[in-house]
């Protein structure tokens, strides 16, 4: 990343002009995208693990509970986009606005458990689809009112480019997160009875990484790994499957707790963004 920004200041036909930053309206604007970047590709990623590792849900659904984030995600693009058109192009009012949507929801996600009817879940993922849909159109037209016409391409381009690293980014952080926080909070949810085994720390290091309850039938993957250690009978590897799906959600929830700092960050940096009145 470095190295691109340096090339870009000493190429006479840059790919991306640095000096579109200098707008703070640019520079602010990309501070938000990226933020809802790192948080937008991490709910791809984190909620279907939810519904398949800590649920017990196929793939197939797993993968299909995105679709109502989807829908809400198009429904608040297209709601915004019309705002903006009538309202005379407010992107700062309707920017917190939807961000503070996009909070809400993401709050709500984090405070789920395997107890949370899936409805109740649904309806927080769709909140806060709805609220970052309505980031797509709001910063696009920020940025494009803020720079000049030949420089419209360029700028709308900086916009994607800016959302897919904070989603790459938010992936690998966000990751390391969940992989950290189910690891060192399983040993607080094993039973008695299993926390007790002479060779429970042996186990950890085996189960440290939740990719065994994508297993269709994770009792069974448990008890391959567990054979050789003669460690757990039929009702321990039930509570151990039991502890490990509980700390994959508490893992989870840590992480939209993450996303909804990242998501007050980008509120934060819309309440400085400067409106202008929009170009026919």
């Amino acid at each position: 990343m470095p190295l691109f920004f340096i090339a870009e200041l000493r190429s006479p036909s840059p790919i991306m002009p640095l000096h579109i930053y200098k707008s703070r309206i640019v520079s602010l604007s990309m501070v938000v995208v990226f933020c809802t970047g790192f948080g937008m590709f991490g709910s791809f990623v984190f909620i279907p693990l939810f519904f398949q590792g800590a649920l017990g849900a196929s793939p197939t659904s797993s993968g299909s509970f995105l679709t109502p984030m989807m829908l809400s995600m198009v429904l608040g693009s297209a709601l915004w986009g019309q705002a903006l058109s009538r309202l005379g192009g407010h992107y700062r009012i309707l920017g917190i606005i939807g961000l503070a949507i996009m909070g809400i929801g993401v709050l709500l996600l984090a405070d789920i458990s395997r107890q949370t009817p899936a409805i109740k879940t649904i309806l927080y993922m769709a909140l806060m689809g709805f609220g970052m849909g309505t980031t797509f159109p709001t910063f696009n037209i920020a940025v494009q009112n803020a720079v000049p016409y030949r420089l419209l391409g360029t700028a709308t381009a900086a916009t994607q480019f800016w959302r897919s690293i904070g989603g790459a980014l938010g992936l690998a952080i966000l990751g390391s997160i969940m992989i950290a926080r189910f690891g060192s909070g399983l040993g607080s949810y094993l039973t008695e009875n299993t926390r007790d085994h002479n060779q429970v720390s042996e186990l950890h290091s085996l189960i440290e990484n939740p990719q065994i309850l994508m297993d269709p039938d994770p009792i069974q993957a448990l008890c391959n790994i567990t054979a050789g250690l003669k460690l757990l009978n039929p009702n321990s590897t039930q509570e151990l499957l039991e502890a490990l799906r509980v700390s994959l959600t508490s893992a989870i929830g840590d992480i939209f707790l993450v996303t909804f700092a990242t998501t007050s960050v980008a509120i934060i940096a819309t309440l400085f963004i400067k409106e202008l009145p929009l170009r026919r």
